[in-house]
C-alpha cells in the first residue's frame, strides 16, 4: 500500500514537472505579452523567460565616457544635417535608400517606441518607417512615422498614444531571430526600446495575421489599462481575501502611525493614503510612506513621489497608481511577503497631519522567483546646472526588476530645464544599455519648453508643469508660451519595459538646463528584489524637510555665478561643421595654466594653424524656436588674428582684433539677433588679418551665450 502511494506521488510529480516544462516552453508571442502587460502578479516574480531591456536611440555618438565631458554631455542628439550620425547606418534596400535606426540580432520584442514632432507646432511628417523581422526582405510593418504610433493608425489607443508633441507606442512586436527598423529619410529624434531574450527563448514572431487574431485580447487589455481599479485580469479566489485594514489618526509632528499586516505568507495588493488637508503643498513631500516585510524595511518614500503627485495634490491616473481629485492616493503594485509586514506613515512636517491609511491584502504562493517590493527616494537642493553632471536616481546591487519612478523638479527660471539624458547601466555594462535623448523623452513627451501642460497615460504622465495640472489646464491661447518656472512632476511606470538586472543597475539622469542656475531635484523609485538585493538609497529625513523654494522672478533671478556664463553653449569639436585644411583644434585649460580672467568652464578651443582667408563653421544649438541674441566669448593672445563673423549667412557684429600681449578673455562680442534655422545657428568665423604686433593668426573660442531679444516678451520665449 505504501509502495502504491509512493508510485502515485512519483507519477504526480513527473506530470507536474511536465506541465511546468510545457509552460516554460510556451513561446513569447503577441498574446503572451498582452497578458503579461496587465498581469500584476507577474511583475512581482523574476521573469521566467529572462531578458534585458535595451534601447536604440538618436543619442549623440560623441558620448563615449564620463571622463570626456565635452562628448558625454553633448546635447546634439538628433539628426538635422548630413554630418549627423545619430543612427546605426545608411543602406540600400530594394533600390531605395534607408536610414537604419535599430538592428538587433537574436530573439527579442519591441516594447516601447517614442518619436517626437519635427517642430513644436508641427504634428505632421512624411517620413515613412519600416520594421523588418527575422531577416525578411519585406517589412512586416510600414507607415508614417508619427501616425503609426500616435493611436490614429494600426496600433490603437491606449497602446499607441499622442502625448505632448510626441507619438508613443507600447504595443509589443516580438521576433525570433532579429529586428531592423528603418526610415526613408533622415530620422529626427527617436527611441526604440526592446527586450533582448536569451538565445534559447522560443518566440512567435509578429505577423499581421497574429495581430488580427489578437484583436479581442487587445481590446480587453486596453480596457483594463484604462480602468486600473477593475482588476488584474485574473480572478482572485474567495479564499484569497481580500482583507482590508484601515486606520485613521492625527499624526503629530515627528510622529508615526502603523498597520500590522496579517501574519503568514500573503501579498499587499493595494495601499491607499488620504490626508485631511493638502492646503500646504509641502505635506506630500513631508509625509513619508514606510513599509517593512519580514523584518526588513523596503519602502521609505514621500507620498507625493511614491504615488505620482509630486509636490502638492496633482490628480493623475496611471496603471500602477492613481491620485484622485478628493486627495485619495492609491498604489496597485503587488507586494508579497513570507511571514510579516507593517505599513506606516511618518510625519516629518512641523504640524500635525490627519491621515487615513488603507491596506488590502490577499493570498500569495511564494516560490523561488518571488521578490520583495522596494521604493526609495533621493532629494537634493540646490543642484547646480554648471558644470553639466549626471544625477544618480539609484544604484542597485543584487538581482531584481526596476519598475517605476516619479521625478519632481524645481526650476528657478523660465527657460527649459530638461535636456538631460537618462543613462542606465545594467549588470556591469561598459556603456549604458540605455542612453536617452532628453528627460522629457524618457517621460514620453517632447518640446518641453512649450509642453507645460497636464497629460496622463497608463504608463507615463506629467501631473504638473509650471502652474498647470489636471484641475488647471494650460489655456489654448497660451499653447506656445514658454515658461517652465516652478515645479514640474514627471512619472513613468513600467509593464513590458521593466528592467530586470542580474547583479546591478545604475540609473543616472543628466542635469542639463539652458540656464546656469540652481535647481531642486527629488525622485521616488520603485523596484523588486530578493532578500539580499540592496540599494544606495537610505532614508533622507533632512532632505525631505529641505523643500526647494520657488523664487519670485520679479524679485531676484536665481542665477549662479559658479565658473560659467549664463545660458552658454561651450565650443567643442563636435560642433565644428567645417574648417580649412591645416587648422587644428586643441582644448586648453586656461584656469589650470593660471591665466587671469574668466572663461566658461575655465577652458577654450584653440584653433592652431589658421591663416588669413581660412574659415570655420560651428553649429550652435538654439535654445528657442524664436529669435535670440547671440554673444561670442573668445580669447586674446600674442599670436592671434583679426576675425570676421556671420550667423546663418548674415553678417554678425564687427571685425575683432584678438591680439594681446598675453592671454586674456575678450568679454562679450555681440553678434546680434537671429532666427534659428533647423533649431540651430551656423556661426562662421573667418580670419581676415592680423595686428602688426601679433606673431600669428591663430584664435581661441570659448562659448556662445543665447538670450532673449530685448524687444520680445519673456512670456513667449525661453
Amino acid at each position: 500500500m505504501n509502495m502504491i502511494f509512493k508510485t502515485a506521488c512519483f507519477f504526480s510529480a513527473v506530470m507536474a514537472l511536465s506541465v511546468l516544462a510545457g509552460q516554460s516552453q510556451e513561446p513569447v508571442s503577441v498574446d503572451s505579452l498582452l497578458n503579461e502587460m496587465v498581469d500584476r502578479d507577474a511583475v512581482a516574480r523574476y521573469p521566467e523567460k529572462d531578458f534585458r531591456l535595451k534601447q536604440h536611440s538618436s543619442y549623440n555618438r560623441a558620448s563615449k565616457t564620463p571622463d570626456e565631458p565635452a562628448g558625454w554631455f553633448n546635447n546634439k542628439d538628433n539628426n538635422t544635417r548630413d554630418k549627423d550620425k545619430c543612427f546605426v547606418r545608411i543602406e540600400e534596400n530594394n533600390g531605395r535608400k534607408e536610414w537604419v535606426l535599430m538592428d538587433h540580432e537574436g530573439p527579442g520584442a519591441i516594447v516601447r517606441t517614442w518619436v517626437p514632432w519635427r517642430g513644436h507646432s508641427d504634428a505632421s511628417t512624411d517620413v515613412k518607417m519600416r520594421i523588418y523581422l527575422d531577416g525578411d526582405d519585406e517589412p512586416v510593418l510600414e507607415g508614417n512615422m508619427l501616425s503609426m504610433f500616435d493611436g490614429s493608425g494600426l496600433f490603437p489607443y491606449p497602446f499607441a498614444h499622442p502625448s505632448l508633441r510626441s507619438a508613443v507606442n507600447f504595443f509589443p512586436i516580438p521576433y525570433a531571430k532579429g529586428c531592423k527598423v528603418t526610415t526613408d529619410q533622415m530620422p529626427f529624434f527617436f527611441q526604440i526600446t526592446y527586450r533582448e531574450y536569451d538565445e534559447s527563448t522560443p518566440i512567435k514572431t509578429f505577423t499581421m495575421e497574429e495581430f488580427e487574431s489578437a484583436k479581442e485580447l487587445t481590446e480587453k487589455t486596453g480596457k483594463l489599462l484604462l480602468n486600473p481599479g477593475s482588476g488584474t485580469g485574473q480572478e482572485i479566489p474567495e479564499s484569497a481575501g481580500p482583507k482590508v485594514l484601515v486606520t485613521s489618526a492625527t499624526i503629530d509632528a515627528g510622529g508615526e502611525q502603523s498597520l500590522d499586516l496579517p501574519a503568514g505568507t500573503a501579498a499587499v495588493r493595494e495601499v491607499s493614503v488620504k490626508l485631511g488637508s493638502y492646503q500646504d503643498p509641502n505635506v506630500t513631500r513631508q509625509v513619508v510612506l514606510k513599509i517593512e516585510f519580514d523584518g526588513k524595511e523596503t519602502v521609505w518614500c514621500p507620498i507625493g513621489d511614491f504615488f505620482g503627485s509630486g509636490i502638492g495634490l496633482n490628480p493623475v491616473q496611471g496603471w500602477s497608481s492613481t491620485v484622485a481629485e478628493d486627495g485619495a492616493m492609491t498604489c496597485r503594485w503587488v507586494m508579497p511577503y513570507q511571514n510579516s509586514g507593517k505599513v506606516s506613515l511618518l510625519n516629518l512636517s512641523a504640524a500635525p497631519v490627519d491621515a487615513e491609511l488603507v491596506v488590502q491584502t490577499g493570498n500569495w504562493n511564494w516560490d523561488d522567483r518571488s521578490m520583495y517590493f522596494h521604493a526609495g527616494w533621493h532629494g537634493q537642493y540646490p543642484v547646480p546646472t554648471r558644470p553639466y553632471s549626471d544625477w544618480n536616481y539609484v544604484t542597485l546591487k543584487g538581482r531584481g526588476v526596476y519598475v517605476a519612478d516619479t521625478l519632481t523638479i524645481m526650476n528657478p527660471v523660465e527657460r527649459w530645464w530638461g535636456e538631460g539624458d537618462e543613462k542606465i547601466w545594467v549588470d556591469g555594462d561598459d556603456f549604458p544599455s540605455i542612453f536617452g535623448t532628453g528627460t522629457e523623452d524618457y517621460y514620453a513627451y517632447s518640446w518641453g519648453g512649450v509642453s507645460t501642460d497636464f497629460y496622463e497615460h497608463p504608463f507615463h504622465a506629467q501631473p504638473r508643469a509650471h502652474e498647470y495640472n489636471k484641475l488647471n489646464r494650460k489655456p489654448a491661447a497660451e499653447a506656445l508660451v514658454r515658461n517652465t518656472h516652478g515645479y514640474s512632476v514627471e512619472s513613468r511606470s513600467r509593464a513590458l519595459d521593466t528592467m530586470p538586472f542580474g547583479s546591478s543597475l545604475q540609473l543616472d539622469m543628466e542635469v542639463w538646463s539652458w540656464t546656469d542656475c540652481e535647481m531642486g531635484y527629488g525622485v521616488g523609485m520603485s523596484w523588486y528584489g530578493f532578500a539580499d538585493t540592496d540599494s544606495n538609497r537610505k532614508p533622507e529625513p533632512v532632505e525631505v524637510r529641505n523643500v526647494p523654494p520657488v523664487p519670485d522672478l520679479n524679485i531676484a533671478p536665481a542665477v549662479s555665478s559658479a565658473h560659467s556664463f549664463k545660458d552658454s553653449v561651450e565650443i567643442v569639436p563636435e560642433q565644428v561643421l567645417s574648417k580649412t585644411a591645416g587648422t587644428a583644434l586643441k582644448m586648453q585649460d586656461l584656469k589650470r595654466m593660471k591665466f587671469k580672467g574668466k572663461w566658461n568652464l575655465g577652458t577654450h578651443q584653440l584653433f592652431k594653424g589658421a591663416h588669413v582667408g581660412d574659415a570655420i563653421e560651428i553649429r550652435i544649438p538654439a535654445a528657442s524656436d524664436g529669435a535670440e541674441r547671440l554673444a561670442l566669448y573668445a580669447t586674446k593672445s600674442n599670436d592671434f588674428g583679426v576675425l570676421r563673423f556671420s550667423v546663418n549667412g548674415k553678417t554678425a557684429g564687427v571685425e575683432v582684433d584678438l591680439y594681446a600681449a598675453k592671454p586674456v578673455p575678450t568679454g562679450a562680442i555681440e553678434l546680434g539677433e537671429f532666427e534659428p534655422v533647423e533649431s540651430a545657428y551656423v556661426l562662421r568665423v573667418e580670419v581676415v588679418g592680423k595686428n602688426s604686433n601679433s606673431k600669428g593668426t591663430f584664435f581661441g573660442l570659448d562659448c556662445v551665450t543665447l538670450s532673449l531679444p530685448t524687444s520680445e516678451s519673456t512670456d513667449v520665449n525661453q
